[in-house]
């Protein structure tokens, strides 16, 4: 009887498993709404306009329409671009800086401020990468990147802190962003943040759907 038990146990457990190999992919996570994008960028952008105002409290905001969004892929080489095109040369762009020009004196920065914030009123920043997501997107990003962004980023050499309690992490449409592990990390000599965003994806694609 025992081992008959035990036989009928093991059948159990492997049907088990059978099962949850034939269930459904888990789906993506449900994120911002459309109208939720805009705003988001909306008030990004109106941010971004009051430093740059600062300059000149006179100077009408350029209106600006969107080209298009951006992402953590392609936002440097889009908005270098871009400042190419309206004259500025001696440009570059980083994660955690944003576009630079060296070229210009401090006193003469209102103009090139405007001519970045034109640009990046064009190709703003997805308002996803920007961290404005739903509650579970805040869930699954957590677990990405503490499972995998973390460690992937340590296992070459990086230093990056613990993310904060889950409970700390976000309580909906709120921007976290700024939990982002590259916005904090320090890299070992030889190694460059371009390529650790190439081998650490700061995102997972799931978090990337378009909204109509």
């Amino acid at each position: 009887m025992k081992l008959a038990n035990v036989v009928a146990g093991a059948f159990v457990v492997a049907l088990a498993f059978a099962l949850v190999g034939c269930t459904t992919a888990t789906p993506d996570p449900p994120g911002i709404t459309a109208s939720q994008r805009k705003a988001a960028t909306a008030a990004d952008l109106s941010l971004r306009w009051a430093e740059v105002q600062g300059g000149d409290r006179s100077f009408l905001r350029p209106q600006v329409k969107i080209v298009r969004y951006v992402n953590y892929l392609d936002a440097g080489t889009t908005l270098v671009a871009c400042m190419n095109k309206a004259g500025y040369r001696d440009v570059t762009w980083t994660l955690s800086t944003g576009i630079i020009d060296k070229s210009v004196k401090p006193v003469n920065r209102f103009p090139v401020e405007v001519a970045i914030y034109v640009c990046e009123a064009e190709y703003p920043s997805d308002p996803l990468e920007l961290g404005y997501l739903s509650d579970a997107q805040e869930q699954y990003l957590y677990s990405y990147w503490a499972d995998e962004t973390v460690p992937c980023m340590r296992s070459h050499g990086a230093v990056v802190a613990n993310l904060p309690p889950v409970g700390e992490f976000g309580e909906g449409y709120e921007d976290v962003g700024a939990l982002n592990p590259f916005t904090h990390a320090t890299y070992r000599t030889g190694s460059s943040e371009s390529f650790l965003l190439a081998a650490c994806p700061p995102y997972p694609g799931q978090l990337y759907a378009e909204h109509k």
